[in-house]
């Protein structure tokens, strides 16, 4: 009897201290992952900005006087470039494919790519986006710039 009230005890006692492990490396985990997402959000609305700003050049006075450190066209690729290495770091293949496809070849169209690719990345949201709606938002972008001019 005594035996099975120690091994009650010890048993409840492991059980508890195995709980409390999982519990304190998934409470872990969480935080971790909400660090990521915010990082990611973060560094992923600030790109987005720069890609806008390299496809609407009415966009730069407004991106170089927030960020004073940029001057012109030129700082902007380079800063495009730094932004593309840094996603290395926390973006999705996708989104690193996406971005280097701009930085390439910069577009309305790969730039709606990017945006679309960050978003499955950061909210894992599936999308209905394909060429034909990307071409038509590429369209009424271009010519609400060329009516602008």
């Amino acid at each position: 009897m005594l035996s099975t009230v120690v091994s009650l005890i010890t048993a409840l006692g492991v059980g508890s201290l195995v709980g409390a492990f999982f519990q304190a490396h998934f409470e872990r985990q969480k935080h971790l992952n909400e660090q990521e997402h915010e990082l990611k959000s973060r560094r992923y609305l600030c790109t987005l900005i720069l890609l806008f700003a390299k496809v609407d050049p009415e966009a730069r006075p407004h991106l170089f006087e927030v960020r004073p450190d940029l001057k012109g066209a030129t700082d902007l690729d380079k800063e495009l470039r730094l932004e593309l290495f840094n996603a290395v770091l926390f973006a999705s293949d996708d989104v690193i494919a996406a971005m280097a496809q701009f930085v390439a070849a910069p577009s309305y169209s790969a730039y709606i790519k990017t945006a679309a690719a960050m978003r499955r990345d950061l909210w894992n949201k599936k999308t209905s986006i394909n060429e034909t709606s990307l071409a038509r938002v590429t369209e009424a972008l271009m010519l609400k710039n060329t009516e602008a001019k």
